[in-house]
C-alpha cells in the first residue's frame, strides 16, 4: 500500500506525538513527504558530512534560532504586561482623587 504524497493519515502514533513535540517541522515534511523521499532528497545534495553530523549542526543552528526568539518574545509579553498594569494603576490612581 502505497502512499500518496500529501495523503492525510487517520491515526497518528505516539512516535509521530514525539516527533511533533521534539520538531514540527521534522514531522510535518516527515508526514508529507515521506522517510523515503526525504532520505533520496538529502543524498542528492552530496553532502561530505555525515548524516548524523549535518542533521545535528542543523538542529543545534535551528534550536538556537527558535531559542532566541522565543525570548524576545517572553520578554515583550512580560513589557507589555507591565505596561498594561502601569496603565491600570495610573488611571486607577486618577479615577480615585
Amino acid at each position: 500500500m502505497k502512499k500518496e504524497k500529501g495523503s492525510a493519515h487517520k491515526k497518528l502514533s505516539a512516535n509521530e506525538i514525539n516527533r511533533f513535540i521534539y520538531c514540527p517541522y521534522q514531522w510535518y515534511y516527515g508526514r508529507y513527504y515521506g522517510q523515503t523521499a526525504l532520505k533520496e532528497q538529502y543524498k542528492a545534495l552530496g553532502s561530505k558530512q555525515s548524516k548524523t553530523e549535518a542533521h545535528f549542526t542543523k538542529g543545534i543552528k535551528f534550536h538556537k534560532a527558535y531559542y532566541r526568539s522565543y525570548r524576545i518574545k517572553r520578554l515583550l509579553m512580560i513589557l507589555g504586561l507591565i505596561l498594561v498594569i502601569a496603565i491600570l494603576v495610573g488611571s486607577f490612581m486618577r479615577w480615585s482623587q
